[in-house]
């Protein structure tokens, strides 16, 4: 405890020096206090997109949104530091995994291939259409489709979390749950995003609302989620990719893009 205290008390002596002159080595010691955010951030999102692995280029990225984040960072907003970086280093990572463009081109089509087939039966049906009518649309059988789900299972999720940071609420786990946010440029339109995300929630079925759940409020692992739900790993990430999917596609449709 008092270690703790000590380090506290010496971060916000940091923070007073620094705002008060913007001193360069007072900000880079600032950046190795705050070091821990990108190990820990990184190290979460790598381990959520498989086909991507560099974790060496994505601290640095990390890094470089961290000084960012000092430099930036107005206390007068009242929203901690941590959540502030923690932010902006995610948006970083995301950023930079989908500009490396790491999904093999098989599983890009496949993703496609599922969304204009529920985009086409949606329109055709007038409602959402089943994995049942999907799976026949793209003649395949019912276990190959849900197959296809879980293989796409990253690629939608990198998908979903561009969509969120592009509408300017770059927290999507907040945006999932009922945190908060408190700085007043992100209040309205994540006050927006949330309740749009939590209408079509209440949309899903009752697995994908569970997986959902477990995922961005509880923040399970995959392999977590199977073990309380009792079902393969395998059958949460194709789940999860079909909550995903359809959530995109209503944000999609809200937001005319």
């Amino acid at each position: 405890m008092k270690n703790t205290e000590t380090r506290s008390a010496a971060v916000a002596q940091l923070w007073e020096q620094y705002l008060a002159d913007r001193d360069v080595s007072v900000r880079n010691s600032l950046v190795v206090e705050y070091g821990y955010l990108v190990k820990c951030i990184a190290l979460k999102t790598v381990g959520r997109y498989q086909h991507f692995n560099s974790m060496e280029d994505i601290v640095n990225e990390g890094l470089i949104a961290l000084l960012d984040a000092v430099e930036k960072f107005d206390p007068d907003k009242q929203v901690k530091f941590e959540t502030f970086a923690s932010i902006k280093i995610r948006g970083a990572m995301i950023d930079f995994i989908r500009r490396q463009d790491c999904f093999p081109r098989r599983l890009k089509r496949m993703a496609k291939d599922l969304s204009d087939a529920e985009n086409l039966l949606s329109h055709r049906l007038g409602r959402s259409p089943t994995d049942k009518e999907l799976a026949d649309f793209l003649n395949v059988s019912l276990v190959e489709y849900e197959k296809m789900q879980a293989e796409t299972c990253a690629l939608n999720m990198l998908s979903f979390e561009e969509m969120i940071y592009e509408k300017g609420v770059e927290n999507i786990e907040s945006s999932l749950t009922s945190e908060q946010i408190q700085g007043p440029e992100q209040f309205v339109s994540e006050k927006e995003l949330r309740d749009v995300l939590a209408q079509n929630v209440d949309l899903l079925n009752d697995n994908e609302k569970i997986v959902i759940s477990l995922y961005y409020r509880e923040q399970l692992k995959i392999k977590e989620i199977s073990g309380v739900m009792g079902i393969s790993d395998s059958r949460v990430s194709q789940i999860h990719s079909n909550a995903l999917r359809k959530l995109k596609k209503s944000l999609s449709e809200y937001y005319n893009l």
